[in-house]
């Protein structure tokens, strides 16, 4: 949610404000004064459990040093026409710029004010303090200085405790199923890479890798002077027809197929290339053959795969983490099954949020009445679209009030590296997890342009705490598993994404849109 508490206090004064502006200078000063007076006196008046008033009182002793000052600083830099430097009347400063300076120099005590209130460790209020409707116009009287007394609405945050995070409250986990053949699978690849080729004579497979002597055909005989090549093929990657007579064929037998439909899917560039291996000179002067080719099976390897034995576990595993089958089948199966539990997790963030509102809400009356006029003055052109779900408004700022105190009371602390480190896993996120030779340096680039932009560490840092919250409630909760497949735990997400998108849709209908 955005800051508008100082923009809520210039949009006061620019309403209030009495004396024409000097349009080629304004709120000049601002930025520069620096307070020398006594600090204004701020008092609290609670109207009730949820709605309060904040009465800024900042009188004549407050600020008259300090505006005498900076009429001084003026008075010594100003080139005014009639007037040598430094010698200007201060009336004539007063006449011409002492509405706007004094104008300055009230606001900032009055926003330093309201800051130190509203930021306080202690505060509870919601939204942003704004001016009573009844509040009158302010006539900056720059003469007869004169005690300023500003009031604003603050809507509080209800005193509650947090129900619904231990063992008493039970949800629903989807715990996807990691068929055994997949794990089969991953079991065979590492066994065929740990695996060594041999050579065989008496038979041919589909996975063999056949080593054929091919020479040219023309007319059903090897052409004279014809082209000739030697190439491996996998048997598992041949056309269905040529692949069916090879298997009955061993080391040494001859075989005939028109070479460009030897290959599932092969061009003919690539025949021309890894088969025929024309040169670039041969493809430039449009070098040819004839496509029937007669070849010889010189040599068939096959992949006989490793047993997985000891010393293959050391190998793979040296911190003898996995020294068993049984372990790495386990450990596949992690990961395997890693994509879906971030699926399920998502799902019960949101089952989590649901359960612990409607247990919460009734101990958390809002000041709706503050809110909604907060949103009509913070919002702007949104906030006919925001009051128009404004329950849904209100929840999530009840969920707001319970994470922060959850927050507290399991006392999470985050740091930069935290931070860094939620940025960094973000940007892999873009490259789909995966790290690339030479992307270190980049990486460390990105997360550092990120660490600049404070509103980005901002929603990084609550990306860190809502994380910790939730594997946090995670272990807290009962948990009811339930077995589903990949395919059904993919289904409910689905439809979690479009329940989120239309609750969006809600607020912001465009940006729905370009979504999409």
């Amino acid at each position: 949610m955005r800051s508008i508490h100082f923009d809520l206090i210039f949009f006061f004064f620019q309403k209030n404000k009495q004396a024409p502006i000097n349009q080629t200078t304004p709120f000049l000063f601002l930025y520069f004064i620096k307070s020398k007076d006594i600090m204004p006196n701020l008092i609290r008046e609670d109207i009730d459990s949820q709605n309060a008033i904040l009465k800024v009182v900042i009188g004549k002793e407050d600020y008259e040093t300090t505006f005498k000052d900076e009429l001084k600083k003026i008075r010594s830099t100003a080139n005014i026409k009639g007037f040598r430097k430094g010698k200007t009347p201060i009336n004539f400063l007063k006449k011409m710029y002492g509405k706007n300076l004094l104008h300055d120099i009230v606001t900032k005590m009055l926003q330093e004010e309201l800051a130190k209130e509203v930021n306080a460790e202690t505060s509870n209020y919601l939204g942003q303090p704004i001016p009573v409707k009844d509040q009158p116009p302010v006539d900056f009287e720059v003469n007869d200085l004169i005690d300023y007394e500003f009031k604003f609405e603050v809507g509080t945050a209800p005193d509650f405790e947090v129900k619904g995070v231990d063992g008493s409250v039970a949800y629903d986990f989807y715990k996807a199923e990691v068929p055994g053949e997949k794990i089969d699978e991953q079991i065979n690849l590492l066994k065929r890479q740990k695996g060594e080729r041999i050579l065989v004579e008496d038979d041919i497979q589909e996975e063999d890798i056949v080593t054929l002597k091919a020479k040219e055909l023309e007319n059903g005989e090897p052409k004279e002077d014809g082209w000739e090549t030697t190439f491996s093929v996998i048997v598992t990657r041949l056309e269905d027809e040529i692949k069916k007579e090879i298997l009955k064929k061993k080391k040494g037998d001859t075989v005939r197929f028109n070479i460009y439909k030897l290959e599932k899917d092969a061009k003919p560039d690539y025949v021309k290339k890894y088969l025929l291996y024309f040169t670039d000179a041969d493809i430039e002067e449009g070098t040819e053959t004839n496509e029937e080719y007669e070849a010889t099976i010189e040599e068939v390897k096959r992949l006989i795969p490793a047993e997985l034995t000891p010393e293959i576990f050391a190998e793979m595993f040296p911190d003898g983490g996995i020294s068993n089958e049984q372990e790495l089948r386990d450990l596949i199966s992690l990961n395997i099954a890693a994509p879906d539990e971030t699926l399920a997790n998502s799902i019960l963030y949101n089952d989590m949020r649901k359960k612990l509102l409607e247990i919460n809400k009734p101990d958390m009356p809002l000041p709706e009445g503050f809110l909604k006029r907060w949103v009509e003055v913070a919002y702007d052109k949104e906030s006919e679209a925001v009051l128009n779900n404004f329950e849904d408004f209100a929840d999530d700022m009840r969920w707001t009030l319970i994470k922060n105190k959850l927050f507290k009371k399991y006392g999470f602390q985050i740091d930069e590296a935290d931070v860094r480190e939620a940025a960094r896993s973000r940007i892999m996120g873009y490259f789909g997890g995966q790290m690339y030779p030479g992307m270190e340096d980049m990486l460390d680039k990105l997360v550092n342009k990120s660490m600049e932009d404070p509103n980005e560490v901002q929603r990084l840092a609550g990306e860190v705490l809502s994380n910790k919250l939730f594997f946090k409630l995670k272990e807290e909760v009962t948990l009811n598993e339930v077995p589903v497949s990949s395919e059904d735990l993919a289904k409910k997400m689905q439809e979690l994404e479009e329940e989120n998108k239309a609750a969006r849709a809600k607020f912001d209908p465009a940006a729905t849109e370009e979504e999409e």
